[in-house]
């Protein structure tokens, strides 16, 4: 340590000062995520308890999860904190997200990956964006698919409208994600502090109205009901 620390006294004055600068923002950004995991964690658990459910903690400090039901459906409701690591091809939601994931039913849905986002944000790499014919949705939204295409007309009108619906839930508008992957509805948000119990329970209705609405469209190996 002595030797370390004679080493960058003798150091030009400005190389010095970059190391200072560089260890002062390092403390800062680790001050601030540990703040904001904390501020997370507190709002986390309003939700879970504003639905008597209980949080079981993760891995890490930065995740935790909890069970509820919505729509006669069983969902899990976690949070996490998603980078980019080094020279990761990763390009989706990042930073501290709340994700509300349902199971689809069906046979269909584990052989499609299909991501749904409003304008302006990233696909995952060899996503091909693709385009309902609702010009409205279309102006709104992106729609990538990835593998093996969903059967044709699995967007319909209902089904844009659960979207569009889950996305229009107040205090979560412009923050969202929905992912469906490996037969399982993901919905992303980056956890605003205006999301109370009342709006959480209409995301959480919203989530299952639009996991039934695949399941009519795009679960199936026989004909959408």
């Amino acid at each position: 340590m002595d030797e370390l620390i004679t080493g960058i006294q003798e150091l030009p004055g400005w190389v010095q000062g970059c190391l200072a600068f560089f260890v002062f923002a390092l403390l800062v950004m680790l001050f601030e995520t540990s703040v904001r995991n904390r501020g997370m964690a507190r709002r986390f658990a309003a939700l879970a308890a504003s639905r008597q459910a209980t949080v079981r903690p993760g891995d890490d400090a930065y995740t935790a999860s909890f069970e509820v039901t919505a729509g006669g459906r069983p969902l899990t409701v976690r949070r996490e904190m998603r980078s980019p690591g080094g020279g990761s091809s990763y390009r989706g939601p990042r930073g501290f997200l709340t994700l509300v994931e349902a199971p689809l039913s069906g046979s269909r849905w584990t052989m499609h990956n299909v991501d749904v986002a409003e304008r302006g944000t990233l696909a995952r790499l060899g996503s091909t964006p693709m385009k309902t014919g609702d010009a409205t949705f279309d102006r709104r939204f992106t729609v990538w698919q990835d593998g093996v295409v969903v059967r044709e007309g699995w967007l319909d009108a209902p089904t844009r409208e659960a979207f569009t619906g889950l996305f229009d839930v107040p205090s979560l508008a412009d923050a969202g994600t929905v992912w469906v992957t490996e037969g399982r509805l993901q919905c992303f948000h980056d956890t605003p502090k205006a999301l109370d119990a009342e709006r959480f329970d209409v995301w959480l209705s919203r989530v299952a109205t639009l996991a039934a609405a695949l399941e009519r469209t795009g679960g199936w190996r026989g004909p959408a009901a």
